[in-house]
């Protein structure tokens, strides 16, 4: 299952960071922002640092897709 990342896009909301798991320069968090959740990829690898989003929506979801990236199955 590869997963959907796309530039991550704030929609006006303030982020609640409520999980961050680091893999070297690549950090992962998982956000609520504005009665949905949504999962960012922040990548450092690279002179210019890049931020996109998946998993964008409900709760369970977005929990379901963290349990896969916090265990190392998905990225």
């Amino acid at each position: 299952m590869g997963l959907d990342w796309r530039p991550y896009d704030s929609r006006g909301t303030c982020s609640r960071v409520r999980g961050i798991v680091k893999f070297g320069r690549v950090e992962y968090e998982l956000c609520a922002e504005g009665g949905s959740y949504v999962i960012r990829r922040t990548d450092r690898r690279e002179k210019l640092e890049k931020v996109h989003e998946t998993a964008r929506g409900t709760r369970v979801r977005a929990l379901e897709i963290w349990e896969l990236i916090t265990s190392g199955k998905e990225a």
